[in-house]
């Protein structure tokens, strides 16, 4: 007797937990590295490694966006669970992005070794 019974995995669920993961893990990864990288950046006068640093941490905000967007809008847009996700996913991503603007705004003001 089998007592199991195969897991029906949406073809959306991972974009949805894309969506959902990636604005967090954008910013805990742009925090570390630049606080990894400090004394090198420090070192070697390149600051401009900052800013793409930030900029890459931005971009992966923006396709979590995307993938929580379109993960959301498949036959089943209409299950509470898909739309909680999606519209979680879209705010998350833009809270983090935010987050991560603010956390570049001393770069403006300050340089790599101040």
């Amino acid at each position: 007797m089998e007592t199991t019974k195969p897991i029906a995995i949406r073809p959306g669920s991972a974009a949805l937990w894309t969506g959902v993961l990636s604005g967090p893990f954008a910013f805990a990864a742009a925090f570390e590295v630049k606080y990894a990288m400090l004394a090198w950046i420090c070192d070697h006068h390149a600051d401009w490694l900052f800013w793409a640093i930030t900029a890459a941490a931005l971009l992966i905000c923006a396709f979590g966006a995307f993938e929580a967007r379109r993960g959301g809008g498949g036959p089943d847009r209409d299950e509470k669970r898909v739309r909680f996700m999606s519209i979680g996913g879209i705010a998350l991503n833009a809270t983090f992005a935010i987050c991560i603007i603010a956390m570049s705004i001393p770069h403006f003001y300050l340089g790599a070794c101040e």
